[in-house]
């Protein structure tokens, strides 16, 4: 038997299929493979039109980076602990942390940008989406650090140096005379992509964003500003109709056991599984066939399980994503194994998950890992949560569930933060599909924080100047 998506009204599209297992009566997804364009510098041009089209019609647009660095991880988990000010502690630690990313954007780069493009064809019964996911190769044309530990980490996860350097569409970070000088056409395409990525008037999602964010305002649009406080009222003047941090949402509203990337995906996964099980509304699915450009069109195995490893589970890695073994650790990497085992533990006490801000250490399947396939997955937790939280009205409106009620300060502290957010994001223009989760529009995660960063301006603080002649 086999349970199907409708393929929407944006032609003949490849569905997501169900399949009964005989041996558990229980529908799992098939092997369905994601398919992602590959862009490179020379196909941009047969591929520009589909581009335009995917990011003009979307609903929501999901992004992921490659990069070639972060710097010195613990300048970005900065924390200052000898201030008498909570509120005063927290600003100093996030100034420090901002401070160490305009660094790492400003010396390494931008390796690869993944654009998912999800366009909702239904509301309800169920949400319906046609997707088109694009991965775009780029080359930085200034010198940049290259951190042996991140390409170890590309290449552990199939990334082609070669292709990049080869094929790669070429682009120049952003410098104050280039924006004071600029000319009236861009004749960078990949700042032509940002461009429209904001002006498309939808939601942005992205998988702890801030680091993302900073790169692409840095290689694409101007120089950072010279504190987080103007970058935050830059951030909330570009992105109009909001950001939508899928970690925050894990780890804020959903109240994950992790939240490092295929973690949260193969979760959803499951929650998708269980629902179809139980007859319950499901995420429905559609991809493009991209007929016109098949020829640059890759077939991403994102949905594919493992088998049962037989080994102990890694502690470290199921909680956190990472291992310092990598490869070489004797027990068991599989994220599956590491969601049954935190699910036969949910009556146990909830232990405050500490966090790396090293985007790298999130490691996904080899043959699933690149910044257009990681996008894809970012845009399928959102609309998979925003589904669970519009059946869950406890957890969208940040109350505690049941056992997992606490008590101390910083659940406090984090839930009193997002209520006053919900009234600040009432007027932010959220498809539908989306509402459940304006709790949490416009907050990123602060790793290693209890409280999320709020994108939103202060009264005392101006946008940049390069912010405001890009406006004009």
């Amino acid at each position: 038997a086999v349970v199907s998506t409708q393929s929407g009204h944006y032609g003949r599209g490849i569905q997501i299929l169900f399949e009964i297992n005989m041996t558990t009566d229980k529908p799992q997804l098939m092997e369905t493979k994601v398919p992602v364009v590959e862009v490179t510098s020379s196909n941009m041009k047969e591929v520009w039109p589909s581009l335009v089209h995917s990011i003009k019609y979307s609903s929501f647009i999901s992004l992921d980076l490659e990069l070639s660095g972060l710097g010195d991880r613990r300048h970005l988990m900065r924390k200052q602990y000898n201030s008498s000010s909570i509120q005063r502690n927290l600003q100093r630690s996030v100034d420090d942390r901002y401070t160490a990313i305009v660094d790492a954007a400003k010396t390494r780069s931008v390796l690869a940008l993944g654009v998912s493009c999800w366009r909702v064809t239904q509301d309800e019964p169920e949400p319906q989406y046609y997707i088109q996911t694009y991965n775009i190769l780029t080359l930085c044309r200034e010198n940049f650090t290259v951190e042996p530990d991140a390409l170890q980490f590309l290449v552990d996860h199939g990334f082609d140096f070669n292709k990049q350097y080869k094929d790669g569409i070429e682009y120049t970070p952003s410098t104050e005379d280039m924006i004071i000088f600029k000319e009236k056409k861009s004749t960078e395409p990949l700042r032509d992509v940002f461009a429209m990525i904001l002006t498309a008037k939808c939601p942005v999602v992205t998988h702890n964003g801030l680091i993302d964010l900073a790169f692409l305002y840095q290689a694409f649009y101007a120089p950072l500003p010279a504190n987080m406080s103007i970058f935050v009222a830059d951030l909330q003047d570009m992105f109009k109709s909001g950001i939508l941090d899928t970690k925050c949402l894990a780890e804020y509203l959903i109240r994950e056991h992790a939240t490092y990337l295929e973690y949260l995906f193969r979760k959803s996964v499951k929650r998708m599984e269980e629902a179809v099980s139980e007859g319950k509304q499901k995420v429905n699915l559609s991809f493009s066939e991209h007929k016109a450009i098949k020829t640059h069109v890759n077939h991403i195995e994102c949905f594919a399980k493992k088998s049962a490893s037989g080994k102990e589970l890694c502690e470290n890695y199921a909680n956190h994503g990472y291992c310092k073994d990598g490869s070489k650790c004797p027990k068991s990497h599989d994220v599956n194994e590491a969601i049954t085992s935190h699910d036969s533990h949910k009556s146990k006490k909830r232990k405050v998950e500490k966090q790396s801000d090293n985007r790298r250490n999130e490691s996904v399947d080899s043959g699933c890992h690149r910044a257009g396939a990681d996008a894809f997955m970012t845009g399928f937790i959102a609309a998979n949560y925003a589904l669970h939280l519009k059946h869950h009205p406890k957890k969208a409106n940040g109350e505690v569930e049941g056992a997992k009620a606490s008590k101390k300060s910083y659940q406090t502290s984090r839930d009193s933060h997002m209520s006053v957010t919900l009234e600040e994001n009432r007027d932010i223009p959220l498809p539908l599909v989306l509402d459940p989760c304006r709790r949490a529009v416009n907050c990123l995660t602060l790793s290693g924080k209890n409280i999320p960063l709020k994108v939103m301006k202060s009264a005392f603080v101006k946008p940049s100047a390069a912010h405001m002649r890009q406006q004009h």
